[in-house]
């Protein structure tokens, strides 16, 4: 784990190593490839690992960033199961619930571990009837054993016996006064008596037993997923590289999307940090117009927000933060798109421009409270908050005359490339009184023998005076 996180961000190409221990003697706990292939080995004196590869980096481990990138993997996890348990070596999860929904362990298991791999770590998988079975099979399959999945509670002694007992969590001094009585598999200590084995190696070496075996319940305090969303990535170099920084991000936001399958929820307001080593950070906010959780799409915006920015430094780390989670409506594919298609992928149109353009450079139509045509319409930023409310289109032009046109008249009709019938009308709009700028007027939507459509009025002060001042698309 110490070493996945340090690679999350990008592998690194040079030799890089994660010390622990005394400062004064701190030994190599993991080593990347090119460190291994430089000679360095774990459990190896950082000294004298800097004395086979001179540009060796070193990072200290931290455990709280191990434990942390736990629970987040545990959030991302919630997707596939309610029920999980975190705890220093890894994450428990029941899914006997979610078998039906999946497909079956196989394909619940293939979909996980592909996720996993999507996230950024490599990780090894135990399936059994209780929780210290899994991971006893968890941790022979990291060690190179191949365990299949135990599904039965009464074949599990069987298939445990084998596994050697330095898998389970007992002492030093347990497991090497076992080994010197000749006891190293689970079946030597499952055939020793229970009370000699509890008298001498304590009762907490039989509990565990029982509790591997399903003999004892196995309570883990469940885990519980936080109100917002927040993850962080350390990469193992610095990079102003807008691509360097998408494969991480693409990363983040792959969690984010699980974390928020699981909660039924999406986010409006998305907030991305890029923290260089010495100068301030970069910050970039994304709105949406509806909740969202795809992260494929929220990439594609970032890309485009990310393409406008620039970077007062090379980032270091980079921190993805989502504070307020939202009811997310779930939205099904259909063979033909409808109107609720057609109105997401305008909305994310107009999302991609303001993220490529910026928000205070995408506009809508908005609607005045005035009732004369040439005043009732303006514009307002793509995401105000006043929204907008369309009058009936079949009455109303979308394309509105700056300043109406005076029509010719022909035997007193009004004409425009051919005399005028008038289709529906009239509309009177009276109004301005109130500011010096009255209009008293008669509309009428009209059609001239080509088919084109008009919306005309006449002044009530001179009816004989037709003006048109809209057109019908």
């Amino acid at each position: 784990m110490p070493l996945q996180l340090a690679e999350r961000g990008c592998v690194s190409p040079t030799p890089l190593v994660i010390a622990d221990g005394p400062a004064q003697r701190p030994l190599v706990v993991c080593a990347n490839a090119a460190a291994r292939g430089a000679g360095i080995r774990e459990g190896q004196a950082v000294a004298s690992a800097k004395a086979l590869a001179h540009e060796l980096k070193v990072l200290p481990r931290d455990a709280s960033a191990e434990v942390a990138a736990l629970e987040g993997l545990a959030g991302w996890a919630c997707q596939y199961s309610p029920h999980s348990s975190v705890d220093a070596q890894g994450i428990a999860m029941e899914v006997e619930g979610s078998l039906r929904l999946f497909g079956g362990h196989a394909k619940l298991t293939a979909e996980i571990l592909r996720g996993v791999r999507d996230l950024g770590y490599q990780v090894t998988m135990g399936i059994a009837p209780t929780p210290l079975a899994a991971r006893l099979f968890a941790r022979a399959e990291a060690l190179g054993t191949r365990m299949r999945a135990c599904f039965d509670l009464a074949e599990l002694p069987g298939r445990v016996a084998g596994l050697p007992l330095f898998l389970l969590d007992w002492p030093e001094r347990t497991l090497a006064l076992l080994a010197d009585l000749g006891v190293l598999r689970m079946r030597d200590a499952l055939a020793l008596p229970r009370e000699g084995l509890s008298r001498r190696f304590g009762p907490d070496a039989l509990d565990t037993l029982d509790k591997l075996l399903g003999r004892r319940a196995d309570p883990r305090p469940p885990y519980i997923a936080p109100q917002a969303f927040h993850a962080k990535i350390e990469l193992a170099a610095e990079t102003s590289s807008t691509e360097a920084l998408l494969f991480p991000l693409k990363r983040m936001l792959v969690q984010m999307e699980g974390f928020l399958r699981g909660r039924g929820s999406g986010v409006q307001q998305l907030e991305i940090t890029l923290t260089p080593v010495r100068k301030a950070a970069t910050r970039l906010s994304l709105e949406f117009a509806s909740a969202e959780r795809e992260a494929d799409f929220i990439l594609a915006l970032v890309r485009e927000k990310l393409g406008r920015t620039r970077l007062a430094a090379p980032t270091l780390e980079i921190e993805l933060h989502a504070a307020c989670l939202l009811s997310y409506a779930l939205r099904t594919k259909a063979w033909l798109p409808g109107r609720d298609d057609m109105a997401l992928d305008r909305n994310r149109l107009l999302e991609r421009l303001a993220a490529r353009l910026g928000t205070d450079r995408v506009f809508g139509i908005a609607i005045a409270d005035d009732h004369r045509p040439e005043r009732n319409r303006g514009v307002r930023p793509l995401y105000s908050a006043k929204q907008i409310e369309w009058s009936d289109p079949s009455i109303r032009p979308l394309w509105l005359m700056h300043t109406p046109q005076k029509l010719v008249t022909q035997e007193g009709k009004p004409a425009l490339q051919g005399a005028l019938e008038l289709v529906a009308g009239p509309e009177r709009i009276e109004a301005g009184w109130w500011d010096g700028e009255p209009v008293s007027r008669d509309y009428f939507v009209a059609s001239n023998p080509g088919g084109e459509r008009y919306w005309i009025y006449r002044e009530h002060r001179a009816p004989n005076a037709w003006y048109v001042h809209g057109v019908f698309a």
